[in-house]
């Protein structure tokens, strides 16, 4: 049996204390994660070699598109429940949880039917062909049948989180990572199964996942309540639209990295583009360790946004932009200093032109950390208090627009290498909307606390 969840008042408990109990979940579900990340690309790399990098590159983006839906509703769909747990409206919270529920299954079941049929025609759009095309088909049908139940558990790994369980989730990511990198290992290494090994792996990993986190309605101390619902058009949009940011966020990363393959392949070959791959998961691996940050940060944002309690959400801001960017600098110092050695570990026997190439790469990517997480954790919060018009901006600017302008004018205007630096220069132009916003975010809090003679906590400088 689960273990009673302690209670916990987002509204009156310590701030700190509340951040740590979503942090340490978060950040070590996160981390785990990423390990398995790291892991599964190492398999792929030293036992399909530079055709299987290439190979699962191309097809990423579209995983990217379908998943992006999932984290859409699940965002949206949890940000918007935090808010109305905050006003005290629990049964309207419930009602989110089974909207988004019932759309996130209809919705990725759709789509695995659809693949399945015209998966010849989906990996040919995307690019693969020749000796490439079985590979990254095996890869797509391999992860597709399970795609419903890693969007299922991605949608309750928000909701479950929210309701007061991130231990849970944590320890659901734990499951998931242990069980991906040994199926990895036994698929790939043991079977020789290729890359339908790898992409099964991962989808058996996400089913544990989802299985992991249903014991959180076995226990009675849930607020939510596992069931489905007819649709209702108006919680419907709400969840879309508080998660539209999500949505143009990773779908945007869907569509650079398919505008990088087509690009990096015209300019360099396979050469640029298994450079590509290496620095792109480089940057995952950062991104969720941010990520891990915000999603300590959202919760506590959204409930004492409803709460009205703004102090609390300086303090927890203050928390959050500190720790993103201590983190953002110890992985800028890693690849900045050590490139050839993190380029060495995801291949076997690299030449020496992917080493050189990878050091330039790398440290391009890796001075834009610190940008990076800025820029992330200001998304967050104005997703977090549902105000998805400055949330949608700086995502649609960071995540599509720069990054692909980047890509098609600097190898005009300068050479083919500064083709790297398209993401710094992209994150660091958006980083002046997000210190602006962030600048005005806190002074009108501040304003609306001395107005309602609220209590004020000592607050960091304004970056």
């Amino acid at each position: 049996m689960p273990q009673p969840i302690a209670p916990l008042n987002l509204g009156q408990d310590p701030v700190r204390k509340c951040f740590r109990h979503f942090l340490m979940p978060a950040i070590t579900g996160m981390v785990i994660k990423s390990l398995y990340i790291v892991a599964d690309i190492m398999f792929i790399g030293h036992s399909m070699g530079e055709q299987g990098l290439a190979a699962i590159n191309l097809v990423l983006p579209y995983f990217s598109f379908m998943f992006a839906i999932a984290m859409m509703i699940g965002v949206g769909g949890a940000a918007v429940m935090s808010i109305r747990f905050g006003e005290g409206n629990k049964e309207e919270g419930q009602k989110l949880f089974q909207q988004a529920l019932t759309l996130v299954t209809l919705v990725m079941v759709s789509l695995t039917l659809v693949t399945m049929i015209w998966a010849d025609e989906i990996i040919m759009a995307f690019g693969a062909r020749g000796d490439l095309a079985p590979m990254a088909k095996d890869y797509v049908i391999a992860l597709t049948w399970f795609a419903a139940p890693y969007a299922i558990g991605w949608v309750l790994s928000n909701f479950v989180r929210n309701d007061g369980n991130p231990s849970l989730v944590m320890k659901a990511m734990i499951a998931s990572a242990t069980l991906n990198v040994f199926l990895d290992w036994l698929f790939m290494m043991v079977f020789h199964w290729g890359m339908f090994g790898a992409g099964l792996a991962t989808g058996l990993a996400q089913l544990a996942m989802a299985g992991v986190q249903l014991l959180h309605f076995r226990g009675g101390s849930a607020n939510l309540k596992l069931r489905f619902a007819w649709l209702r058009m108006r919680e419907i949009k709400l969840i879309l639209m508080t998660g539209l940011p999500t949505l143009f966020m990773e779908a945007s990363v869907g569509i650079v990295i398919l505008a990088s393959n087509w690009i990096l392949l015209s300019l360099g070959g396979a050469l640029y583009l298994s450079v590509y791959t290496v620095v792109l998961n480089c940057m995952w691996l950062l991104g969720l360790l941010v990520y891990g940050v915000c999603q300590a940060v959202q919760p506590l944002v959204s409930f004492n946004h409803g709460a009205r309690q703004h102090h609390r959400i300086l303090e927890t801001l203050n928390l959050g932009l500190v720790l993103i960017v201590i983190l953002c600098a110890g992985f800028a110092t890693v690849v900045v200093l050590f490139p050839g050695q993190v380029v060495s570990a995801f291949v076997a026997n690299p030449s020496p032109e992917m080493i050189e190439l990878g050091r330039w790469a790398m440290r391009l990517y890796g001075f834009a950390a610190i940008p990076m997480g800025i820029n992330i954790l200001m998304m967050t919060v104005y997703q977090s208090t549902a105000r998805a018009k400055a949330s949608s901006l700086l995502s649609l600017l960071r995540s599509l627009v720069f990054p692909v302008a980047g890509l098609l004018l600097l190898p005009l205007a300068i050479d083919n290498t500064f083709v790297w630096a398209n993401v710094l220069i992209a994150d660091l132009l958006v980083l002046q909307s997000s210190v602006f916003l962030l600048r005005n975010y806190r002074s009108r809090l501040k304003k609306e606390m001395l107005t309602r003679q609220d209590a004020i906590v000592p607050l960091t400088p304004a970056i």
